[in-house]
């Protein structure tokens, strides 16, 4: 670990260097080192001359020292220090062979300026110091700046893929759902006409009452194929953004009793419906609605002992219609009360105790979005669920 952070130091510190311009470059300041040191000797053995008093001699040379670390660095800064102690000690300190007094005083001149010299050095350390982290910082976070963009183009590639794979599942579904209501709809038909045939013959044979029941369940799952097929192409028209609403002056309360009725009378359970005044009207599609309705009564119907009734209700509060279809059944566990209206979801208790793709509360729940409400479920288990819808209460204009 050493050794790799050397290798990137060392390769931090030459690629910091070479942004230098070339007379910034140490080794021009080893080189000049001495000729600036000379440079600033001689002024200031000019100025002693001139001044004709004491001054201290190293005023000027450290001006050396210091220009050397602001251009080159700490390296060239510290020899010339080094240059400047040489030339004070033999040029401007006079020798002597005995120590006294003026001695002791002319030497203790060197240790400020060596002082100030390697303070000059420290802070230029520190400043290159303070620059290569900030290099070393711009690098990771050029680095960190160069992975993120190409995980951003990765994943906008992998986004794209998605969108055009789910491109190809909804026109796979909208073409498959066509092709296959057509043949669909025949056998049905023609499963039907046998049966009314059958049905207008006052005796049949043993034989013949075999073939009724095979046509009766051929037409019951004709129709719920029909109905699978339905739901893939209205999930298949919410997916493209072309499910259309045609929106008319509808009352709530005779659309609910005509749906409950004819569910009564395809189920033969017991569906109670009250709802708090005799007509509601408002600016809906009657048929999406209906749909909505069908489903949650339905529903309701398949997880609901059949000694249970299925409750509905309708209830106008402020500027709102509220439809409540309640069963009493297992109920659905909490955390899954936002997911049981995800395209294809369905509840574990779901998988065992009916059939379906899990598209019938998905397609509800854009049907009522789509008209500016929203449906949400509230259940207790083992009590029973209560699916609430919330429309909102528009008038018809003239």
């Amino acid at each position: 670990m050493e050794l790799v952070q050397l290798s990137k130091s060392a390769a931090l510190r030459k690629e910091y260097m070479s942004h230098l311009p070339a007379w910034r470059r140490p080794i021009v300041g080893y080189m000049l080192s001495l000729p600036l040191v000379a440079l600033f000797l001689v002024l200031s053995m000019l100025i002693e001359q001139l001044l004709r008093y004491a001054y201290f001699p190293g005023s000027l040379l450290i001006l050396s020292v210091l220009l050397s670390a602001f251009i080159w660095g700490v390296g060239p800064a510290l020899l010339s220090l080094l240059f400047c102690i040489f030339a004070l000690d033999y040029f401007l300190i006079p020798p002597t062979w005995h120590l006294d007094l003026n001695t002791l005083k002319d030497a203790l001149q060197l240790v400020p300026f060596a002082i100030s010299g390697l303070v000059i050095a420290f802070i230029t350390a520190q400043r290159e110091r303070a620059r290569l982290e900030a290099l070393a910082a711009e690098y990771e976070a050029k680095n960190i700046a160069d992975q993120l963009e190409e995980s951003y183009l990765k994943l906008e590639e992998s986004n794209e893929k998605l969108q055009e794979a789910s491109q190809l599942k909804d026109r796979f579904l909208s073409i498959a759902s066509h092709e296959l209501k057509t043949p669909i709809t025949t056998i049905r038909g023609q499963a039907q006409l046998l049966l009314r045939r059958l049905n207008k013959q006052r005796e049949l044979t043993s034989e013949m009452e075999g073939v009724k029941k095979t046509l009766e369940k051929i037409n019951e799952q004709t129709g719920r194929l029909t109905a699978l097929i339905d739901e893939l192409l209205d999930v298949s028209s919410i997916h493209a953004g072309k499910m259309e609403l045609h929106k008319h002056s509808s009352n709530l309360v005779m659309l609910c009793r005509d749906i409950i009725d004819d569910q009564h009378l395809l189920s033969g359970r017991t569906i109670t419906f009250t709802a708090a005044q005799p007509e509601i009207m408002m600016e809906i599609d009657s048929d999406r609605i209906g749909q909505v309705v069908v489903n949650l009564v339905g529903n309701a119907l398949k997880y609901s002992p059949p000694p249970r009734p299925v409750e509905v209700s309708l209830n106008v509060r402020q500027q709102w219609a509220y439809l409540r279809v309640t069963d009493h059944g297992n109920g659905v566990p909490k955390e899954q009360q936002e997911r049981i209206f995800e395209t294809f979801y369905r509840a574990p208790g779901a998988e065992v105790s009916a059939k379906g793709l899990g598209l019938g509360l998905a397609i509800c729940k854009e049907i009522v979005e789509r008209h500016a409400g929203r449906i949400w479920c509230e259940s207790q288990p083992d009590v029973g669920s209560t699916f609430c819808v919330e429309l909102p209460l528009m008038l018809c204009k003239d």
